[in-house]
């Protein structure tokens, strides 16, 4: 028994004598290391290996439409803002959609956080049926900084709702200054259908809209920023004349 300890402690020795020989030999030198998280430094879009659109709030005013998905549809040609009709609530939540694919599928950021969906499905084989997207049009344009809207599928980094694309809106970051602006506008054209081939001139829906902004300081580091839009609508209508 007493030759087992003997033994026991002579090949615990020999280890503990190689293992700190092994720790004594010098490291040999890493070549690269990769390191592989979400907190790095920001990338410029022109080192991104993904296609990201940059759109400043100037490019989307100069749409000349005071809405903000069809405005951001006008720059982006990846972006498309349908119209459908007949839809039920869709006529007034129109989903917007990336790339052809499903508008749930298209995730919406604001400052980099989730925006929560509508609480409309879309019906009646509108456009993404089933689904339940982000009304763009609840954040007014004059809010905006500028829209970040990233053209490939992201759902490995952000989720199953990023399949089609994400768009980022940073919302105005100011501590001076303003502005404010009106609009109006009308639709004055010449209608042709199957009953008046002669056609007649049309001139209806006319839109005002008033929107602006104001940056407050607030101490020495904070700041606030209050922006709002007013929007007024008349229906307007292209149908054929009624024979009754």
């Amino acid at each position: 028994m007493l030759h087992r300890n003997a033994l026991f402690a002579a090949v615990s020795a020999v280890s503990l004598l190689a293992g700190a020989a092994q720790a004594a030999e010098p490291a040999g030198e890493v070549e690269e290391l990769v390191v592989t998280g979400s907190r790095t430094e920001g990338r410029t879009r022109l080192e991104t290996l993904a296609p990201v659109d940059v759109i400043s709030t100037e490019a989307l005013t100069r749409q000349g439409n005071t809405e903000m998905a069809t405005a951001l549809a006008a720059v982006a040609p990846s972006m498309t803002f349908p119209r459908p009709s007949i839809t039920d609530g869709t006529d007034s939540v129109r989903p917007a959609t990336l790339r052809g694919l499903a508008p749930d599928q298209t995730l919406v950021l604001i400052n980099g956080m989730r925006r929560h969906s509508s609480a409309l499905v879309n019906v009646n084989g509108s456009i993404g049926r089933g689904s339940a997207a982000v009304d763009l049009n609840s954040i007014p344009t004059v809010a905006v900084d500028r829209i970040e809207v990233l053209r490939d599928g992201a759902s490995a980094q952000y989720g199953s709702d990023a399949i089609a694309g994400v768009v980022n809106m940073r919302l105005r970051e100011a501590d001076e200054g303003g502005s404010a602006s009106v609009t109006y506008g009308v639709y004055d054209t010449r209608v042709r259908t199957a009953r008046d081939l002669k056609g007649r001139d049309k001139n209806d829906g006319p839109t005002f809209t008033a929107t602006g902004w104001q940056g407050f300081k607030l101490g020495s580091d904070g700041f606030l920023t209050v922006s709002g839009e007013y929007l007024f609508r008349n229906p307007t209508s292209r149908g054929d004349l009624d024979p009754r």
